[in-house]
């Protein structure tokens, strides 16, 4: 095993394969946002509790994670975003 290849398998996320397919991560994210929303608005709305605040900015990074993925595997799976330019020189 060489140096590169021991130095990629630290970062990779011992995730399920589906999870990495950018729809399924944008689905994730959505659910995250949900969650975290319920936990965020009761502790803006007065109720402080330890629980609130871990899993509300705690869903919010998983927002994070999962369109940090999404957009990984939006970028992986598109080419060229476009094939010719959009001004064209009139020379």
């Amino acid at each position: 095993m060489s140096v590169n290849e021991k130095k990629r398998s630290w970062a990779v996320l011992p995730l399920p394969a589906f999870v990495l397919h950018p729809y399924t991560a944008l689905i994730v994210a959505a659910v995250h946002v949900y969650l975290a929303s319920g936990h965020l608005m009761e502790l803006f709305g007065g109720n402080v509790k330890w629980t609130h605040i871990w899993k509300g900015f705690g869903a919010l990074a998983g927002v994070y994670v999962f369109a940090a993925l999404a957009s990984r595997g939006f970028a992986r799976h598109a080419g060229p975003l476009q094939k010719e330019p959009l001004i064209r020189s009139h020379v």
